[in-house]
């Protein structure tokens, strides 16, 4: 696999921790263990796939309460948001 930044060729799979503004844009989460690339020059870092399916993660699915840290496996096992709940309007 070949380094997006700096195009080195030794680059392996690893896992990064990252703090991520949720879409209110009135908090942050902690979001633990997420898949990430890891070049020995650049140093670990998410790809653009992966930003894009954590944005849409914390769009649209349900996080639980209370919490400021979420693993990236429970994150993506979230149950979906119900947008139709006449009661969270």
């Amino acid at each position: 696999m070949q380094c997006m930044w700096c195009s080195n060729m030794n680059v392996d799979q690893g896992t990064k921790d990252c703090y991520w503004i949720l879409p209110d844009g009135k908090d942050a989460v902690h979001i633990l263990q997420i898949p990430a690339l890891v070049c020995v020059d650049c140093g670990s870092y998410l790809t653009d796939e992966m930003n894009h399916d954590i944005d849409m993660a914390l769009y649209a699915r349900e996080l639980p309460k209370g919490r400021n840290e979420i693993t990236y496996e429970e994150l993506m096992s979230a149950p979906y948001k119900n947008i139709f709940d006449i009661k969270n309007v």
